[in-house]
């Protein structure tokens, strides 16, 4: 078995269809308000892209038919969102076709209400970065969301307390449970 090069797996994971359909899922959701309007936007969420097709959670069957009614046009919008992605290139995955259901508005929001509770009260919530940044568009490739990541690594690294242990940064909900970072933790309390 060979190893491959990060460069090589990068692309690899970058030309797989699940990753484009999530980075054009990402994008409609987050502007999902700009591309309906704010009452629309209360009453649908997209949920995902599936064989590509935009799937949509709406509140009732009433909002199911008549945002049905509007398909056509959500759909050329979300194209004219979704060009810039694609930098002119024809789309490898042009959404072809959008579903609105009532079924899962319930899960949805369920959801979207968990997402809500968890905050600055569990342990293991990481504290906003000190430095704040304009928001940032979507990467264009898997090369730079990893760039992102590490330099937003590094930022929160920066922010936290250093184990009395081992002096790596480790989170304050971890310091005051067990007054050492989890990895310390592991190694000392739990073995």
């Amino acid at each position: 078995m060979s190893l491959s090069g990060l460069s090589n797996i990068l692309h690899d994971m970058q030309s797989r269809t699940s990753w484009q359909q999530r980075c054009q899922y990402l994008l409609i959701a987050d502007r999902w308000a700009e591309i309906v309007g704010e009452n629309v936007a209360k009453q649908s969420s997209p949920t995902g892209v599936y064989q590509k097709v935009l799937q949509v959670a709406v509140s009732s069957p009433v909002w199911s038919q008549a945002l049905s009614f509007e398909r056509l046009r959500i759909l050329s919008k979300i194209h004219r969102l979704l060009e810039p992605l694609n930098q002119g290139k024809a789309i490898a995955l042009p959404i072809t076709d959008i579903h609105f259901s009532s079924a899962k508005w319930a899960t949805q929001q369920q959801t979207l209400s968990m997402r809500q509770v968890r905050t600055e009260d569990h342990p293991s919530h990481l504290p906003k970065l000190t430095k704040s940044a304009p928001p940032l568009p979507p990467p264009e490739n898997v090369h730079e969301a990893f760039a992102r990541l590490q330099k937003t690594i590094q930022l929160r690294s920066a922010q936290m307390s250093p184990c009395p242990k081992c002096d790596r940064p480790a989170l304050q909900g971890e310091l005051s449970r067990w007054q050492m970072c989890r990895v310390c933790a592991i190694e000392n309390l739990f073995q």
